[in-house]
């Protein structure tokens, strides 16, 4: 069977393209901090690799002969959430059930293992039961530790401790916790204790914390490559560095990408023809439009108040995270969940696709309840009509504004979610729009493409100095789009008191460009 693009699940060497892992991590290092039986954390978000690498390395470890290495998938155990017996009956089941699908007979663990006194610290009898049995030290991968709830989590993660002195004769030599979090993200609610735990001080045996990083451009290049030793099918130099572009390297989006232009009914570039990075634009354009599992399961994040408060800061182009009253913790933990990641003014959605997924989710009620038909802003030449959209944007904000401040959630950019969910029904019913948004750059950057033509938009808070400012980056952004003219859409904070004041308009020249001013 030919192989092919996967987006569900881990990679199979038999059955998919792939990047060497060892490409992407320092072997070595895995196995100098088995030898040295230290228990440490591997992190990285969704979807990145983390499982089919750590299957693969428990794989090599025991076919070296030295140790018995095992991989284990604990999610079920979140079921239980703050049932600790249920949570270890869990975990039990499924260090059984992996076992005997992938260690010799000899070695998996007995039911006399599983016979265990106390049902709270099940996981650390049954495991000392196992390696006083074993003829050799055994080493753990523990996949989506941090997906268990309160004090099923602390519980697995203080019996791990708990039997940390008694390694490697009694207890596993070596411990890797896999998730999508860094140990000391970890801020539990124990319902026993009435209090929250973090995860550093349950689990403070933990050496180092490693982090899969996203593909290269040189190993996006490597994917797609194979596709071509097994078909013939080219990818163009540009539409690999096109796609690395839009991805970021997120390994998810990369295969979804080649997926989507080879495989899909029909393929966007049939078997025969050349990769272009106009088939990568178009695959972009349908993952964003279909919203598949991946964005689907990234935009559930966004609900997440720590999580809320450093993407509202993004998209509104707070000066500074301080400036937004967000803590180093809070960005640490948006960029471990690979929704950010630190650019050229700050801390900035993580790549292109996801800059236009984000902001399309948190719109998506708004654009049902404003109703508006994008066909009449469409003139009969097939052009947008850039005036008459303002026009009755302005009448809108008249008559909602109250609506529009009220907002629960993102409250902060409750104006720049309005204005997108007002662009959105009508400029994707035949166009596109490209965003630059980031921390640090005080302001939301839009390129709209309709109809062959361009258009630039700045959208800023009104405060301070945001009138002069807007006047110099919307010059600036004109200059790289090679435009002559831009729009400068500025909004009020807060409630609007007097609905008079909504809609005022002029245009200016501003170091040779004209600039339309629209106060919101």
């Amino acid at each position: 069977m030919a192989r092919f693009f996967n987006t569900s699940g881990p990679c199979i060497p038999e059955d998919h393209y792939m990047v060497d892992i060892w490409e992407r991590f320092d072997r070595e290092e895995l196995l100098q901090l088995i030898d040295n039986k230290r228990y440490f954390i591997l992190h990285a978000p969704r979807q990145t690799g983390k499982t089919t690498m750590m299957r693969a390395l428990a794989q090599r470890v025991t076919e070296a002969g030295r140790y018995l290495a095992l991989y284990v998938n604990i999610e079920t155990a979140q079921a239980a959430h703050n049932d600790v017996a249920q949570a270890n009956m869990s975990i039990l089941g499924e260090f059984e059930r992996t076992a005997g699908i992938y260690l010799p007979q000899e070695f998996q663990p007995k039911r006399s293992h599983m016979d265990v006194v106390g049902p709270g610290n099940a996981l650390s009898q049954f495991l000392t039961n196992w390696c006083l049995d074993l003829p050799k030290p055994l080493v753990l991968f523990l996949d989506e530790v941090d997906s268990l709830i309160g004090d099923s989590l602390i519980s697995v993660l203080r019996q791990l401790r708990s039997g940390y002195n008694d390694r490697p004769r009694a207890f596993p030599q070596s411990v890797c916790c896999i998730g999508v979090r860094d140990i000391r993200d970890y801020r539990i609610y124990s319902d026993r204790e009435k209090k929250h735990i973090v995860g550093g001080s349950a689990f403070n045996i933990k050496e180092k914390s490693l982090v899969l990083q996203n593909f290269n451009e040189k190993e996006v290049s490597t994917l797609y490559a194979a596709h071509t030793r097994e078909t013939g099918q080219q990818f163009s130099v540009e539409a690999c560095s096109a796609a690395y572009e839009q991805t970021g390297g997120q390994p998810w989006l990369v295969n979804a990408l080649g997926r989507e232009i080879c495989f899909e009914k029909p393929p966007l570039a049939p078997n025969g023809t050349t990769v272009t990075t106009e088939h990568v634009e178009q695959a972009v354009r349908r993952l964003i439009k279909r919203r598949d599992v991946h964005l689907d399961q990234l935009a559930d994040k966004l609900t997440e108040p720590r999580v809320a408060r450093v993407i509202e800061a993004i998209l509104i182009g707070s000066s500074s995270l301080a400036e937004a009253n967000i803590s180093g913790e809070d960005s640490q933990y948006v960029l471990d969940l690979g929704l950010a990641r630190m650019g050229d003014h700050g801390l900035e959605i993580a790549n292109p696709i996801y800059r236009e997924v984000i902001p399309r989710e948190l719109t998506a009620t708004d654009e049902g309840f404003l109703g508006q038909n994008p066909s009449t802003y469409v003139t009969p030449e097939g052009k947008l009509d850039m005036e008459k959209l303002l026009t009755n944007l302005i009448e809108f904000y008249r008559v909602n504004h109250d609506m529009i401040t009220s907002r629960k959630t993102y409250n902060e950019a409750a104006h720049h979610l309005v204005f997108l969910s007002w662009l959105h029904r009508i400029v994707n019913s035949g166009g596109y729009i490209n965003r630059e948004y980031a921390v640090g750059s005080g302001r939301m950057d839009l390129h709209i493409q309709f109809g062959g033509e361009h258009f630039a938009v700045e959208l800023k808070l009104l405060k301070g100095k945001a009138l002069e400012e807007g006047k110099d980056q919307l010059a600036g952004y004109l200059n790289r789009l090679n435009l002559k003219q831009g729009y400068l859409v500025l909004f009020r904070r807060g409630k609007i008191t007097d609905p008079t004041n909504i809609g005022q308009r002029e245009s200016i020249t501003h170091q040779g460009k004209t600039i339309h001013v629209l106060k919101l």
